[in-house]
């Protein structure tokens, strides 16, 4: 070997190294978001901070370390079985890390194996094209040392490339996967699979045809048929279009399942606080009613014991119970009125500081059953979130200012939620069925009227405020 052959070989080297680094990078800016890292220690829900750099980084060292065995073994290894070993410790990697929704990290595997070959395929048309006219058809013609140095920009421009298309199909699958913290099923995993193996199947025969071709001729297929290559790259790009179609109708089957679920939960509370709030209410009011009387009956009986010392006493006590049976809320409604004594006595039997002025908007046409649902899924989110809390407290307020009609739930918790980019509302960390809707019940009422939510935290404090154009 040469000392030119020395100089080319450790340049083809830095190369590979070059672009394992690169996939590395851009495999964890792909799984970036879909991974729900723990904060200091792992006790807690994901907060909404960023995420640790180690935490995120582990799947692209994974990847490297594999890739670089690879590439520094003294012996020739098959490719596709290296990419596949890679790939699986990469998503091990990750699984490790975060360990739901593993049916999603397997799909995320796939696509990834799938993208290094893809953006191969395609930078191979630019790349093969100008490497022809500087290296062959320029450098051939004069020294040794041109021709080094224009193989040494070829490779540099190689790496560009694939730096560039592998940052264009990032971006448009994190463009077109929205709700990336949504929990995989194996059957959803299955159909979205379904077509891809189909694409890897393809992707196989060109390799095979390729290695085939290089052994019974000792040349690239290329060589001989340039339109190969162009024939490859088009084959890569319908197979980034299949990658993306299948993505999006995933989407659109789990938007349509969400929002029937959204919508089944929402009957559904909307049936029960009917029930429950006809009951009450007409309980409430009965009490009330009784109250009145009582108060009467208290007034005759107080001159019937004005001589009787002990009895006195007696009737102090109970007017004092009388008056304790019914706490006056007076928010303006008689509805809200009962939500609001419920969640309060709520509150206080866990010892949380429960404070509140709101008052029902008077003379529109705003239902009182749909702030029933507001109220409901607000407090009772706060509740649970300030049980979990040092200092625990809870506060509600409102406010109309002209035709909108403000609503502020503050309350304390643990840190910080995570908030997710595509909806603006907070992840759940619960997996049973029916959770994680009430936010979005409060937006769905919200927009009934016009109006939206938005949500503020800080550390230990989050407030949530909801706006009705009445």
């Amino acid at each position: 070997m040469t000392d030119w052959d020395v100089y080319w070989e450790l340049v083809s080297r830095l190369s590979q190294i070059g672009l394992i680094i690169i996939r590395a990078y851009f495999l964890c800016r792909l799984v970036k978001p879909f991974l729900a890292v723990r904060e200091e220690r792992g006790d807690g829900p994901a907060q909404g901070r960023a995420k640790p750099f180690l935490s995120v980084a582990l799947p692209g060292i994974s990847y490297t370390v594999v890739m670089l065995l690879a590439v520094l073994y003294p012996r020739e290894v098959h490719v596709i079985p290296v990419y596949i070993i890679s790939t699986a410790a990469a998503f091990g990697t990750a699984y490790y890390i975060d360990r739901r929704n593993a049916a999603q990290k397997i799909f995320l595997a796939v696509v990834f194996y799938l993208l290094q070959w893809i953006t191969w395929g395609i930078t191979l048309v630019p790349w093969r094209g100008l490497y022809n006219i500087l290296v062959i058809s320029l450098g051939g013609q004069h020294s040794y040392l041109l021709h080094f140095l224009l193989y040494g920009v070829m490779e540099f421009f190689d790496l560009a490339l694939h730096f560039f298309a592998m940052a264009l199909c990032v971006r448009l699958i994190h463009r077109e996967y929205h709700c990336k913290m949504e929990n995989m099923t194996k059957r959803d995993l299955a159909l979205a699979l379904a077509p891809l193996f189909s694409v890897a199947a393809g992707h196989g025969i060109f390799y095979f045809a390729i290695n085939a071709y290089e052994k019974d001729t000792g040349m690239y297929i290329w060589n001989h048929y340039s339109s190969y290559i162009v024939l490859q790259a088009v084959f890569m790009l319908i197979s980034f279009a299949a990658l993306l179609t299948v993505i999006v109708s995933y989407q659109r089957i789990k938007s349509g399942q969400r929002k029937e679920k959204e919508e089944a939960v929402l009957a559904e509370q909307l049936r029960e606080m009917k029930r429950h709030i006809a009951g009450v209410e007409k309980l409430y009011l009965d009490i009330r009613s009784l109250k009145h009387d009582m108060g009467n009956h208290i007034l005759t009986l107080e001159k019937l014991c004005e001589e009787n010392e002990e009895a006195g006493k007696y009737i102090v006590q109970l007017k004092r119970q009388v008056r304790e049976a019914v706490p006056e809320m007076k928010s303006g409604n008689p509805v809200t009125d009962v939500i609001l004594r419920e969640k309060k006595k709520e509150a206080e039997e866990k010892e949380i500081v429960f404070a509140h002025q709101f008052h029902f908007p008077e003379d529109t046409k705003l239902s009182a059953f749909d702030v029933s649902v507001i109220l409901n899924n607000a407090l009772d989110n706060a509740i649970e979130a300030a049980g979990a809390s040092t200092d625990p407290y809870i506060s509600i307020s409102s406010c109309r200012r002209r035709n909108a009609f403000m609503i502020e739930v503050k309350n304390s918790m643990a840190g910080k939620r995570r908030i997710e980019a595509e909806s603006g509302l907070p992840v759940t960390t619960k997996e049973r069925a029916g959770h994680g809707f009430g936010l979005v019940n409060i937006r769905k009422v919200a927009q009934k009227y016009y109006g939206d939510i938005a949500i503020e935290q800080e550390e230990g404090s989050f407030r949530l405020v909801i706006m009705l154009m009445v």
